[in-house]
């Protein structure tokens, strides 16, 4: 378990520069939460974070951090203003701009929240926002996007790493592309579709609802109607009918099955419900079934479909068995 120590500062840096993965949200989510130290630990980090980047220049803050360096290393109390020491500090003040010049050229281009980009990351809540076309995209848990702001030179670009749903204002003079951490970019003018990436997956996937998505992946492309849903896995793109009626249920709230297996529903109680960390069936049934679940924990789920096969459905510890 990750202590006050051992959380690494770059990790909270690319949090907040909404450059971390899904998985890296959750570890610090989870770190977060382990106690009240880490919890004030994390919001400084976050005040610092987001002051005027102007003012953190200012001469009375570089006094306060050089009063905090010196208390840490026990120096004297005075700066001792010496030929030596005065010349260094000459040599350093110019390195110094040197590097702010840099880093502010840095940060324009590639920090979100700084310079050209936003970035827009969940926690433990899924969420929505209102891109400056009016698109709308709402992110499942743990899941962030970066998008130039204001969308400016008119290119709605954006980046994705987690799982979200679009729907995107149509501009057929301006196309809506998506970019993924696999290196699938996603290209649209007008229409609305689900996609999930990132680390932590097995495969990446995307479900078109309306209109058409053209997707493209290392130098093969392929145009995915309505209906269809295209899927990234072992290094090969392909494209199908949509074979999973549940791939919005994250943000419906809603799972149905129609004349649904019992290891097709176990397989999709498993992307669904975060509490299941693996499955294992122990057991076999010719049983099909219909039902549905609306905003139901996971414990009222197993009760039902534990009536509905006949079995039995335990969760223990993260893994689901299901028995006779």
């Amino acid at each position: 378990m990750e202590t006050l120590r051992t959380i690494d500062a770059d990790l909270l840096v690319r949090y907040f520069s909404g450059d971390c993965t899904s998985a890296e949200i959750r570890r610090i989510e989870d770190w977060r939460s382990i106690s009240a130290e880490n919890k004030q630990y994390f919001e400084d980090f976050k005040q610092v974070w987001e002051a005027d980047y102007q003012t953190m220049l200012s001469g009375d803050l570089l006094e306060q951090d050089w009063n905090a360096i010196r208390s840490r290393i026990n120096l004297p109390g005075k700066r001792r203003d010496i030929g030596v020491f005065s010349a260094f500090s000459r040599i350093a003040a110019a390195v110094i701009v040197m590097l702010a010049v840099s880093s502010a050229v840095y940060v324009y281009w590639n920090v979100p929240g700084f310079g050209r980009w936003n970035a827009f990351q969940t926690g433990e809540q899924i969420d929505s926002l209102r891109l400056p076309d009016n698109s709308i995209v709402y992110l499942n848990n743990y899941s962030s996007l970066k998008y130039l702001k204001n969308f400016e030179d008119g290119k709605r670009t954006v980046s994705l790493d987690g799982e979200g749903f679009f729907e995107v204002t149509h501009d057929a003079s301006n196309p809506f592309l998506v970019k993924s951490p696999e290196g699938v970019d996603v290209r649209v003018l007008g229409t609305a579709f689900h996609l999930q990436t990132g680390e932590g997956i097995d495969q990446m996937e995307l479900n078109v609802t309306e209109g058409s998505v053209a997707i493209q992946y290392r130098r093969h492309t392929e145009n995915v109607l309505a209906g269809h849903s295209a899927v990234v896995k072992d290094r090969e793109l392909r494209v199908a009918p949509i074979s999973d009626d549940n791939f919005l249920a994250w943000k419906t709230g809603e799972l149905r099955f129609s004349q649904c297996p019992l290891n097709e529903i176990a397989k999709i109680l498993k992307k669904h419900y975060k509490e299941i960390k693996e499955v294992k069936i122990n057991t076999q049934s010719d049983v099909l079934v219909t039902t549905s679940f609306r905003n139901q924990q996971i414990s009222e789920v197993l009760d039902e479909l534990a009536i509905h096969f006949d079995k039995k459905f335990l969760l223990n510890d993260g893994v689901l068995i299901i028995s006779e």
